[in-house]
């Protein structure tokens, strides 16, 4: 069975709404002819994490993809500004404390979770990129500098790492499909307040048309 989740389930309408999918709950649809679920799992590593995982203990899930929207830090931001899909492949846990050496994280979080970017290599001319999941939302300009500088990072998202390695845990085939919808650092609240919704469904509409949900 193939989920496609997000973290609340605004993001995920597009494809509720336009798609012939059954009800079960308020976060959660399957659909009638294909083994697809679809389900909101909850904001932040914690709750996502749960849901994640309780999903998964009531179905067999063989592949999963995690869509919504994410920020671009500032160089990458160049190169990926806001309305830009992505599907990332490295997803890493990360920290300012660990930036600035006064924290570390012990194994195994060192090593970051990798995700299938090639699901989308047909319909996205540029694949891949490093996406960080932190604590708290970065809202500082020379902080986001920082970290991207420090962990070579692209996008920043709040539930991907939780997403990434409970796929890796679970022996579950993982990939993203993220919408930039604001730069890393001080704008970041307004800018996704402004594009945050356009986003999600320009992502739900490219999974729409990749696994043929009419």
């Amino acid at each position: 069975m193939h989920l496609i989740c997000a973290a609340v389930i605004e993001e995920l309408s597009p494809l509720t709404e336009a798609s012939d999918f059954r009800k079960e709950s308020e976060t959660l649809f399957v659909h009638r002819r294909e083994a697809v679920l679809i389900a909101a799992l909850g904001v932040g590593l914690v709750d996502f994490a749960s849901g994640f995982q309780a999903l998964l203990n009531n179905y067999k899930i063989d592949k999963a993809l995690l869509t919504g929207t994410c920020g671009a830090y500032p160089e990458a931001f160049l190169e990926w500004p806001i309305g830009t899909l992505v599907a990332p492949d490295k997803i890493s846990l990360a920290d300012l404390s660990e930036v600035e050496k006064s924290g570390y994280f012990p194994a195994p979080i060192t090593s970051p979770c990798t995700l299938d970017a090639e699901l989308f290599s047909d319909l996205l001319p540029n694949i891949g990129g490093h996406c960080l999941t932190l604590a708290t939302i970065t809202s500082d300009d020379p902080v986001a500098a920082q970290i991207e500088e420090y962990y070579q990072a692209h996008f920043e998202q709040m539930e991907a790492y939780a997403f990434a390695r409970l796929c890796q845990l679970n022996k579950v085939c993982g990939s993203a499909l993220l919408a930039v919808v604001n730069r890393v650092g001080r704008d970041g609240h307004e800018q996704w307040l402004a594009h945050g919704q356009a986003g999600a469904v320009s992502a739900a509409n490219l999974i729409g048309e990749k696994f043929n949900l009419d």
